[in-house]
């Protein structure tokens, strides 16, 4: 009677040696050992554990790592939103220089900031306005910042004609009345107000980046230092089972 092909069903008979696979020629055609079923087993199992570790570790740190760079951006849209109130503040100072020197000289030359500025104050508060599309309190902020900015450039725009209309005399004392430089002042309070509210959004969005960084970092030494004890524990079980073994 023949001996059991290696992939034949049946079982060795007693004291037969486990049978080998036969490799290819171009891999040496030697001969591999079929381990037992329950080595087989073993090894899938003690693998588990690690698979699970590598697959929590990976989502934790994939989530904490999003929450960073959410973090990161939301610190980035504060550092716009107070460049775009710096740049309208200084458009509206450029216009109300244009408009005192014209007032003074009565030559159109000393327009051009004036011009400029109304121009880009436009476009500037509507970059901001979009910004801070999202908070309600800062769009009440903005409210009455648009609201100051138009009375301010229509004082602007009124002192210029009257220049132009009635010379320095009226224009000057119109100026004398001191209604721009309220305006202008309540104009720089409310972009004050503003940009504190951005510095301290900007101080809370910058410590909540350094907890979700940090977290992001502990998170990949906790999957490291899990991954080397599983690896230990299993090793350790792994001698225990073979002394087990052969002391049988």
């Amino acid at each position: 009677m023949h001996p059991p092909l290696p992939h034949s069903d049946v079982p060795p008979p007693p004291g037969t040696a486990r049978p080998r696979l036969a490799l290819p020629r171009w891999l040496g055609g030697r001969r591999l050992k079929i381990p037992p079923r329950r080595v087989m087993v073993w090894s899938v199992f003690s693998a588990l554990p690690i698979a699970m570790v590598i697959l929590v570790g990976s989502y934790l740190s994939w989530h904490y790592h999003h929450q960073l760079v959410q973090s990161r951006l939301q610190v980035d849209y504060t550092h716009q939103v107070l460049g775009e109130l710096n740049q309208l503040l200084l458009s509206l100072q450029d216009a109300e220089t244009g408009q005192r020197g014209y007032i003074i000289t009565g030559e159109d030359a000393y327009l051009a900031p004036y011009n400029v500025a109304v121009e880009t104050t436009g476009p500037a508060f509507d970059r901001l306005r979009a910004l801070l599309e999202g908070s309600q309190s800062q769009n009440l902020q903005m409210d009455r910042l648009e609201d100051l900015i138009d009375a301010k450039l229509v004082e602007l725009s009124d002192t210029i004609a009257l220049r132009r209309r009635a010379g320095f005399a009226p224009a000057a004392a119109r100026i004398a009345q001191g209604h721009g430089k309220q305006l202008m002042d309540a104009v720089r309070d409310e972009v004050a107000r503003a940009s504190q509210t951005e510095r301290r959004l900007l101080l809370e969005r910058q410590e909540r980046s350094r907890e979700r960084e940090r977290a992001t970092l502990q998170v990949g030494m906790y999957v490291a230092a899990l991954s080397i004890l599983m690896r230990v524990l299993l090793a350790v079980v792994l001698v225990q089972l073979r002394r087990r073994q052969l002391l049988s």
